[in-house]
């Protein structure tokens, strides 16, 4: 079990981590995969690999937000089971449901397109070469990193709480 205050200070790199690959990579859902890779030792290359299309609401499309699709397939690399049969397989999706609505209830949101809206007072077509400038002059890459580091954080808290109940 983490003691609280090093736990808080974990959690606490690990929204850095992710706030800071956004802020300088890009890339919503793989930056918090690698925030989590990095910080808690969770999926690997192909982990990260298969985040990238998740970027920006899915592939672009300003649908659920990346960085929380990716914090759910980090909740699923932690507390999934490995083999189709088993029949315990609900309790990861279950987490993932809490997740979701912990950032929901922290972010406001979990569609890009809405969070968008909350924080640069409009969406963007990210897909659109003229619209993504507008997102960038908007603010997008000051706005979304701050979400981008709570999704790391609170998927990261959730897996926490998980692995001490066992």
């Amino acid at each position: 079990m983490v003691q609280e205050s090093s736990k808080e200070e974990l959690l606490d790199r690990i929204e850095k981590a992710a706030h800071d690959y956004e802020a300088k990579y890009h890339g919503c859902s793989r930056c918090v995969t690698q925030s989590l890779i990095d910080h808690l030792k969770i999926g690997d290359t192909s982990t990260f690999k298969a985040s990238i299309p998740l970027c920006a609401g899915v592939a672009m499309r300003g649908e659920t937000c990346g960085a929380l699709i990716s914090g759910i397939l980090a909740v699923g690399i932690a507390l999934g089971k490995e083999d189709i049969k088993d029949e315990d397989w609900m309790g990861a999706l279950a987490a993932g449901y809490r997740l979701s609505r912990r950032f929901e209830k922290e972010i406001g949101s979990t569609s890009c397109k809405e969070i968008q809206k909350a924080r640069l007072g409009r969406a963007f077509n990210i897909a659109d070469l003229n619209d993504y400038e507008e997102f960038k002059k908007a603010g997008g890459y000051v706005e979304c990193p701050k979400v981008v580091g709570k999704a790391a954080r609170l998927a990261a808290q959730l897996i926490i709480e998980e692995s001490e109940k066992k």
